[in-house]
């Protein structure tokens, strides 16, 4: 099992409920997948130095996380699928 960083970027002008039911959705896949999420910070909505989609402000999220490696192509095809989820990055840990 590796640690991995991954960094959400959501967009800020949904609703509230709409954000907690992509990260509701995200948490449900790792669960499904024995994820272990050894840290959850919300570092909530902020400004880009440029625009990306025409928006310059979104809902960034840090999770620090334990799974194999061989998950992250199911889960890179699962969040590629939520239209809510802008970008992200896994970033191994030593």
């Amino acid at each position: 099992m590796n640690k991995y960083e991954l960094m959400l970027i959501l967009k800020s002008n949904i609703s509230e409920e709409e954000r907690n039911i992509s990260i509701d959705n995200l948490k449900q896949l790792f669960n499904d997948n024995n994820v272990s999420i050894d840290k959850e910070d919300m570092w909530g909505d902020k400004k880009l130095a440029y625009k990306i989609k025409s928006l310059n402000r979104w809902f960034y999220i840090l999770y620090n996380l334990t799974f194999d490696w061989k998950l992250i192509s199911s889960m890179t095809k699962t969040m590629n699928l939520d239209s809510n989820i802008i970008r992200f990055m896994f970033v191994k840990l030593d």
